[in-house]
């Protein structure tokens, strides 16, 4: 059976894409950075509702600050001028202190992807950049990202619900 596009789903593409036009349009012209971190987070915090949407964007920030803080640590070691098998153990290593840590000491199981993600984004993919500057930058880039998807979805789930 073919699905038809319903309101319900207009609704969402139109949240979704203008979060995702936001983020583009201010990263580049005021901060003259990529924006695809942002871009990716907003896509993947806006849900049905409201508090689902800030539920998910409070993990994803929670998931950012803890992957980003675990990969600024990691790259202080200097791990690129490691032997491959000692570059490989370390991420592997801190990985797992990564996943145990939003389980049992944040609680917050739902951080674990995004705190994987960001941390192996700042580890593996220097490429002669400035680890610290790169780590930040992905960290503010993503949190702005949730900020920009929680407003539109909050001002256009708002104004549509009016024209109901």
């Amino acid at each position: 059976m073919r699905e038809v596009l319903n309101k319900e789903h207009f609704n969402k593409s139109l949240r979704i894409s203008t979060s995702v036009f936001i983020c583009v349009f201010i990263l580049r012209l005021v901060f003259n950075a990529n924006p695809f971190y942002a871009a990716i987070a907003s896509v993947s915090c806006l849900q049905g509702n409201i508090t689902d949407s800030f539920k998910v964007g409070k993990e994803r920030i929670i998931g950012t600050i803890l992957g980003g803080s675990f990969g600024i640590l990691t790259i202080y070691f200097d791990i690129e001028n490691l032997n491959i098998f000692k570059n490989s153990f370390i991420i592997g290593f801190f990985m797992i202190i990564i996943i145990l840590s939003c389980y049992f000491i944040l609680r917050k199981p739902g951080s674990n992807t995004i705190a994987c993600i960001v941390f192996l984004g700042i580890t593996t993919n220097m490429e002669g950049r400035n680890p610290y500057f790169w780590a930040s930058k992905r960290i503010i880039t993503t949190i702005l990202g949730v900020i920009i998807a929680f407003s539109v979805n909050y001002t256009l789930q708002k104004y549509l619900k009016k024209e109901k």
